[in-house]
């Protein structure tokens, strides 16, 4: 995608160029990028239709009857839809409970600690139950996401398309979402875990609570030493719903062959993931082998695409440990390898262009980062409330809706979260979000 300066898209739509830098830095221009100080423009990007920047997203509901929201999970997802309820309804009672001691826990590991946030990138090819997520997902883009950060005080920067705190540390989301959480005077219960619930009431291990609304954000299994345990699925199969079965997703492979003597080495490679023989899907990073397996981003983003196989008779990554070069003799592997590589692929008469592995299984719920699995999209209508019980909407990693790495899971949480936080309203009189941002092709 070309790219053209501030200065360039100001002449050609006869604007001046603080207007043209306003409708960036309020997302009014679809994957317009920050580099470094400078704002850059797609040399295919539409003209906002008016010069009056859009409020609306901020805009809170006049005079209202009370409302009793609670909703069970202190991660992202449940954090903020607490905060946009609260700042739509300011009438209405918001409670979140967690079973942590702190909200927003799991973020703090996220992106390696620097919170890869969100994705200016291309949608497509990212997430399962495309047809059912990117409409959501779109309502709330990457550019909506930063401009309601920036609102609360979190500056960004982009780094590719990837999009991450401008502190780059976790940290600085999480305080600033905890200070909005009390600037609203959400009320926070933590160390106390859900058991059930009424058509009314929450039933938790300390006490029960009445409430309007129930909205269920509590994660999946990925990560339990963060608290997603996953134990939320007894209670909705107890309640009837379809569950699909949690898998560890984003994490390292276990695999057939003996790896143990590369232990601890990384290579750029070119991976592919032949499910049955055929080329399932491909991709360029960076390899990591582990004592029993492989790991590394592209490993993570290939486990997604394993996931959304139904029952594959074979698995293998086929690895080219030098894409851009042609034939490579054996006693020339030290040249583009490490040693230690070199002499294993030579040993064992590996092709340097095509080094099979067989895929064994996954790394555990501890090792992964998101859960692929949950309950079921069949369960929900659009706006993520429940088909069986009015009052109950479901958001996040809870939901059977999982990604490939680079912000794209934490887009979703947002997303989700910000989708229930428009349709509070009576069940059956939801309102539909104009898409403005992106035309589907």
């Amino acid at each position: 995608m070309e790219y053209l300066s501030i200065q360039q898209i100001s002449k050609r739509w006869k604007l001046a160029p603080r207007t043209v830098r306003l409708y960036c830095q309020t997302g009014r221009i679809f994957k317009a990028k920050l580099m470094g100080k400078t704002w850059i423009v797609p040399e295919n990007a539409t003209k906002p239709l008016t010069n009056r920047i859009s409020n609306k997203m901020f805009e809170s509901s006049p005079e209202e009857k009370c409302k009793n929201v609670i909703i069970v999970g202190g991660g992202i997802s449940g954090v903020f839809a607490a905060i946009r309820i609260k700042e739509k309804h300011p009438s209405y009672q918001v409670s979140i409970f967690e079973k942590n001691n702190k909200l927003v826990r799991k973020i703090y590991a996220t992106g390696n600690g620097r919170c890869n946030f969100a994705n200016q990138g291309n949608l497509e090819h990212k997430y399962n139950h495309e047809s059912f997520v990117l409409p959501i997902v779109e309502s709330f883009s990457s550019l909506e996401i930063t401009q309601y950060f920036e609102r609360i005080g979190i500056k960004y920067k982009s780094v590719n398309d990837l999009l991450y705190p401008l502190s780059d540390t976790a940290e600085t989301v999480a305080l600033m979402l905890n200070k909005k959480v009390d600037e609203l005077k959400i009320k926070v219960h933590l160390e106390e875990l859900m058991v059930d619930y009424s058509s009314t009431t929450l039933i938790t291990d300390k006490g029960t609570y009445p409430f309007d609304n129930l909205i269920i954000a509590s994660g999946g299994k990925a990560s339990p030493q963060f608290g997603s345990d996953g134990s939320i699925f007894a209670v909705l199969k107890k309640h009837g719903y379809s569950l699909v079965d949690p898998k560890p997703s984003l994490c390292p492979i276990r695999v057939k062959e003996n790896v143990n003597l590369v232990e601890g080495l990384r290579a750029k490679a070119r991976l592919t993931l032949l499910i049955d023989g055929k080329p399932k899907h491909e991709e360029d990073g960076e390899l990591l082998f582990k004592k029993d397996g492989l790991s590394g981003i592209a490993i993570f983003n290939l486990t997604h695409f394993i996931n959304m196989e139904n029952a594959p008779q074979r698995i293998n990554i086929c690895i080219d440990f030098a894409p851009d070069y042609g034939e490579i003799k054996p006693n020339q592997y030290i040249q583009f390898l490490h040693p230690r590589l070199a002499n294993y692929l030579s040993k064992n008469g590996l092709d340097i262009h095509q080094t099979m592995f067989t895929f064994k299984g996954l790394y555990d719920f501890p090792n992964a980062q998101v859960s692929s699995g949950g309950l079921s999209i069949k369960e929900v209508n659009e706006f993520l409330r429940s088909k069986k019980e009015n009052n109950i909407s479901f958001i996040g990693e809870v939901l059977d809706v999982d990604a490939i790495c680079g912000g794209f899971n934490i887009m979703w949480a947002l997303a989700s979260a910000e989708k229930v936080s428009n349709n509070l309203g009576d069940y059956g009189k939801e309102k539909k979000q104009p898409q403005n941002h992106i035309l589907r092709r």
